[in-house]
């Protein structure tokens, strides 16, 4: 028999930054399956047993050779059904963040329901906080009269990016702070900024009427925004700008490809 962990490990990439249960869980690992987001395999390395098997099922919207979650969902099955010693085996699903915050954990879940295998969840810290509290930057603010905060994905499952696939009348929002995750290009950055900062159409006005509109919504061309790279990491950076100037700040720092 298998006993499966599913594990987050917050926005570090050292593992000396997890608590003392993942690290004992780690050691006694036979399987991880883990995340691109999550810890490197010279990280793992230094906790794991020498005959741990590791193995990276990062997916990639935007690259059709990365996994897929069903092949996932069917590794995962695999180790852990397969035939082991009379020593109950341990297989770790790691993941980076929090394993049920935009985590796809709920169909290896359900895999493993379905074989009668059990499983304990362990949560951690999701970047869609951590993120931008590394950054400086402060989810709810009474100063600013920021009370609430709403979390969303950059890009959906197809790989489209949110300014791309519509669907959201963001001027109607009643929330104070937007969070998004996983945009990974500057392109869906620009459509998402120029999407939110847009106001619903009335139809029929005129380009004044419009721009008038446009600069009196709820998020405008002025509205304050930043993005945070690699949270909480050595190499972590932080642009600051508006809604309007944010993808020209990032590519004038950025230069040239």
């Amino acid at each position: 028999t298998s006993q499966v962990y599913i594990i987050g490990t917050g926005v570090s990439n050292s593992i000396l930054d997890l608590p003392l249960r993942i690290l004992s869980i780690l050691s006694h690992a036979d399987v991880i399956l883990y995340d691109s987001l999550s810890l490197s395999p010279d990280e793992l390395q230094k906790v794991v047993s020498s005959q741990c098997i590791l193995e990276n099922v990062g997916k990639r919207g935007d690259n059709p050779k990365s996994y897929k979650q069903q092949d996932i969902d069917e590794l995962l099955l695999h180790y852990a059904t397969s035939p082991s010693s009379s020593r109950k085996k341990v297989i770790v699903r790691l993941k980076g963040g929090d394993p049920f915050l935009f985590g796809r954990s709920r169909t290896e879940i359900d895999a493993l329901l379905d074989a009668n295998i059990p499983y304990h969840v362990i949560p951690n810290l999701s970047s869609c906080i951590a993120g931008p509290h590394y950054g400086g930057i402060p989810l709810t603010d009474p100063i600013v009269n920021a009370q609430s905060f709403a979390v969303f994905s950059g890009t959906n499952a197809q790989g489209i990016g949110e300014g791309s696939s519509g669907g959201r009348d963001w001027q109607s929002m009643q929330v104070d702070t937007l969070v998004f995750l996983m945009i990974g290009r500057l392109d869906k950055l620009s459509a998402l900024c120029q999407c939110i900062s847009s106001s619903p159409s009335e139809g029929g006005g005129k380009h004044d009427d419009d721009d008038r509109k446009r600069q009196q919504g709820r998020w405008n061309d002025e509205t304050p925004c930043a993005i945070v790279q690699n949270a909480g990491r050595d190499n972590q950076r932080v642009w600051r700008g508006t809604l309007q100037s944010l993808v020209s700040i990032i590519q004038k720092d950025l230069g040239p490809d």
